[in-house]
C-alpha cells in the first residue's frame, strides 16, 4: 500500500506470525515487538523519537497504557465477544474455577452473562483499576490452586504464574488484527496529510512578517514568532491560555487585542513604536468563532514606500529637476522661482502659462520636489501628443474588453499612476471639450472612471497644468470650459521667456556647452565675452529649447577658426535672418528688432506689423496705438506702403 511504518506490541508469538503475514500480504512496513511491561512506554518513545514508526497498533490494557504518553496515535485492537468466548472455552479443562480478570480502561461494552450462557460454561469476572489492586487481587484468587485466569493482558497472566495458577490468554481474530492494520495505514496516510498541510500553515506563519494571534474560545491557539518578539511573551506561555489571563499579564497583548471586536488599520502607540492593527471576526462553525489578530509596526509601511519609490524611479515616474536645475540670476527669473517655491507647499492646483520652451515642465517638476507629494509619483503627459480616444484611456484606463485591441485585463491609467503624486498636463488647452468634462469631474469629486468600467477609482493626485495659450481667449471663444479653467488655475504661474531675462542667456549657453561638451569645451572653443553678448543680442523666440538646440549644433559642427569664430557667427546670423522672415514665431505678440537708430528700428516694427496683421491698417494701427492716418503716414514714408490706398477693415 505504501511506505508508511507501522508499530505493532505483540501479545504473544501467534500473534505477532499473523502481523507479519498479514504485513506481507496487505505489502506493510511494519515493525512488531513482544510486549514487555516494563519497558513497554520506554521502547514505544524510542521507536517515536528516532522515527521509526508513525503509528502504533496494541490492545487492551496495553494501548490504556500507552494514551498519554506517547505522541503517535495508538490503534486499539478491540476485543470481541468470540474472542473471551474462545478463551473461556479452553479454560473449561484446565481447572475447578475460572475467573476472568481485565483492566477496567473504557466502558464495559462486552456482556459477560450472555457469554455464559451460550458456552453453558460459570465464570467469574473481576474488573481491576490499577496495578496495586491487581496484586491484591491475585493473592486472592491463589488461596484457591485449582482457579483458571483468564485475561487479555499477558503481564496479568505472568504475575498469575508466578504466584503458581494456571492462566490462559485471549487471542485476537485474524480478522481484526487485519482490520487494525488498515485502519493504521489509513490514520497515518490523513495524518501525513494534516501534518504536511500543519507543516505548510507553521511555515508561513513562522516566516510572516506581521504579528499573528488567534484566539478560540477564549483561548489563544496561534502565536507566531513576530507576535512572541513585539509582545516579548513565549510561545509555550500562550498557547491553549486564556486571553483574559493572558491580557492582565501583558499589556502590550492588552493593547492589541483590545476588546476583541474587529478593527480596521488601528494606529496604536504602544511606547515608542507605532502599531498598525487589524483583527478579523473567523466563523469556525454554526455557533463557534473566533478572532484573528494581525500586527505590524508602521515603519514597516515606510519601507514598503521606500521600495514603491524605487519601483516608479524605475519606471520613470519620478520628477529629476529641483529649483536648483533651473539656470539664471535675473531679477525676472528670480522671482518666478520665489513664487513656485510658495506653490510648492499647497495642494491646490497651477496653471503655468508661458511660451515654448521656457521649461514649464522644469518648474512642474520642481515643485513636486519641493512639495509634500516628492515622495510620490510624478507622471507627465502631453495632451496634444495623442488623439481624443486614445488619451482617454491613457488618462483614465481602461477595462478588459472596453474596446477593440484593448489590453487583457486592462490597463491602469495615468491618474490612478499618480496616486498620493502630481499628474502633469502639458498643452491642456488642447484637451477636446469631452476630455475637459472628465477632468473637471477628476477635480471635484477626486475619482475617475476607467474606460468601459462601472466603477469609481478614488485617486489623490496633485493636477499641474501647462499651456502657452491664452485660455482667457479661448474661455471667451468657447473653446475652453470657463469652470475647469477656475478649477485648473487656482494658482498661476507665469514663466518668463528667454527674451526678458536676456542676462541669462550666457549662463545657459555654457551650462549646455558643458553639459553637451565636457569640461573642457570652454577652452577648446576659446569662448569669449563678445561671443556671449552677441548672443544677447538675439531674442531668443524658442526660448530656452532653442538655445539648448543652437548649442548642441554648435558643438555638433566645431570650430573651424577659433579667432574669429566663424562658425559660431554664421549659425547665429542664420538664426536672425530666419525669426526676421518669420515674425510669427514670437508668439504673435513680439518682433525682432536689430539695434539701431530709432527710424531704422521703427520702419522694422512697422515692415514686421504688415506681415503680422496681413495688411489689415485698421488692426495694425489700434495694436500700435497710433491713428490710421498715422500709420498711413509712416508706412508712405517708409516705402511700405503696398495696398496702393486699398486697407483691409477688420
Amino acid at each position: 500500500m505504501s511506505n508508511t511504518k507501522i508499530g505493532v506490541i505483540s501479545p504473544y508469538a501467534e500473534f505477532t506470525e499473523i502481523v507479519h503475514k498479514l504485513a506481507r500480504d496487505q505489502h506493510l512496513d511494519v515493525i512488531v515487538r513482544e510486549e514487555i511491561t516494563d519497558r513497554l512506554v520506554i521502547s514505544v518513545k524510542e521507536w517515536e523519537d528516532n522515527g521509526q514508526v508513525e503509528i502504533v497498533i496494541a490492545r487492551g490494557v496495553t494501548t490504556a497504557l500507552l494514551k498519554g504518553k506517547v505522541k503517535i496515535p495508538i490503534v486499539n485492537i478491540e476485543v470481541t465477544s468470540f474472542d473471551i468466548a474462545e478463551a473461556i472455552f479452553r479454560a473449561k479443562d484446565a481447572g475447578d474455577e475460572i475467573i476472568l480478570v481485565d483492566y477496567e480502561h473504557k466502558p464495559m461494552s462486552l456482556n459477560y452473562s450472555k457469554i455464559s450462557e451460550m458456552l453453558r460454561i460459570d465464570f467469574r469476572t473481576i474488573i481491576y483499576q490499577c496495578e496495586k489492586q491487581l496484586d491484591r487481587i491475585l493473592k486472592d484468587i491463589a488461596a484457591n490452586k485449582y482457579v483458571v485466569v483468564v485475561s487479555t493482558g499477558i503481564h496479568v497472566l505472568q504475575k498469575a504464574i508466578e504466584l503458581g495458577l494456571k492462566t490462559v490468554l485471549v487471542h485476537s481474530s485474524p480478522e481484526f488484527i487485519s482490520d487494525a492494520l488498515n485502519k493504521a495505514w489509513y490514520i497515518s496516510k490523513v495524518r501525513k496529510k494534516d501534518l504536511h498541510l500543519c507543516n505548510r500553515f507553521q511555515s508561513i506563519l513562522n516566516n510572516a512578517h506581521d504579528g499573528i494571534m488567534a484566539v478560540e474560545n477564549g483561548e489563544v491557539t496561534i502565536f507566531n514568532p513576530v507576535a512572541e518578539k513585539i509582545t516579548g511573551m513565549n510561545i509555550n506561555d500562550v498557547l491553549d491560555k486564556p486571553i483574559a489571563e493572558l491580557c492582565r499579564l501583558n499589556a502590550t497583548l492588552r493593547a492589541l487585542y483590545g476588546n476583541g471586536k474587529p478593527v480596521n488599520s488601528q494606529i496604536l502607540h504602544l511606547g515608542d513604536l507605532p502599531m498598525i492593527v487589524n483583527r478579523v471576526t473567523v466563523q469556525l462553525g454554526q455557533n463557534n468563532h473566533g478572532i484573528t489578530v494581525t500586527f505590524q509596526a508602521a515603519d514597516k509601511f515606510r519601507r514598503i514606500e521606500a521600495k514603491i519609490r524605487q519601483e516608479l524611479h524605475n519606471l520613470g515616474l519620478v520628477a529629476k529637476f529641483r529649483f536648483s536645475n533651473i539656470i539664471g540670476h535675473s531679477a525676472m527669473i528670480s522671482e518666478t522661482i520665489k513664487e513656485a517655491r510658495k506653490y510648492a507647499r499647497s495642494e491646490a492646483a497651477v496653471l503655468i502659462t508661458g511660451e515654448s520652451g521656457t521649461g514649464k515642465e522644469l518648474f512642474a517638476q520642481s515643485m513636486h520636489n519641493e512639495s509634500n507629494r516628492k515622495e510620490g509619483p510624478f507622471v507627465a503627459i502631453n495632451c496634444a501628443a495623442l488623439p481624443e480616444n486614445l488619451l482617454e484611456s491613457e488618462l483614465f484606463g481602461y477595462e478588459e474588453g472596453a474596446f477593440t485591441g484593448a489590453r487583457k485585463g486592462g490597463k491602469q491609467g495615468l491618474f490612478a499612476l499618480a496616486h498620493g503624486g502630481t499628474i502633469f498636463l502639458d498643452e491642456v488647452g488642447e484637451l477636446s471639450p469631452g476630455l475637459q468634462a472628465r477632468l473637471l469631474r477628476v477635480l471635484q469629486e477626486k475619482e475617475i472612471m476607467p474606460v468601459g468600467g462601472q466603477r469609481v477609482i478614488p485617486v489623490d493626485v496633485r493636477v499641474i497644468s501647462a499651456t502657452n495659450q491664452n485660455l482667457i481667449n479661448s474661455v471667451n471663444q468657447g473653446n475652453f470650459r470657463k469652470d475647469l479653467f477656475y478649477r485648473i488655475s487656482v494658482l498661476n504661474l507665469h514663466i518668463p521667456p528667454l527674451r526678458e531675462r536676456l542676462e541669462d542667456v550666457p549662463l545657459l549657453f555654457k551650462h549646455f556647452l558643458l553639459r553637451l561638451g565636457g569640461p573642457d569645451i570652454m577652452e577648446s572653443l576659446n569662448i569669449n565675452d563678445n561671443m556671449l553678448e552677441a548672443l544677447k543680442k538675439y531674442l531668443w523666440p524658442g526660448n530656452v529649447r532653442e538655445l539648448e538646440g543652437f548649442t548642441e549644433r554648435y558643438i555638433a559642427l566645431g570650430e573651424d577658426n577659433i579667432t574669429n569664430h566663424a562658425t559660431f557667427n554664421a549659425l547665429l546670423a542664420k538664426l536672425k535672418m530666419t525669426a526676421k522672415g518669420n515674425p510669427s514665431t514670437i508668439n504673435n505678440n513680439h518682433f525682432i528688432v536689430e539695434y539701431g537708430n530709432m527710424i531704422d528700428m521703427e520702419k522694422q516694427i512697422l515692415a514686421q506689423a504688415i506681415k503680422l496683421f496681413q495688411g489689415s491698417k485698421g488692426e495694425m494701427a489700434r495694436a500700435l496705438g497710433i491713428s490710421r492716418s498715422t500709420l498711413w503716414k509712416r508706412l508712405k514714408e517708409f516705402g511700405l506702403d503696398s495696398n496702393k490706398g486699398k486697407d483691409i477693415v477688420s
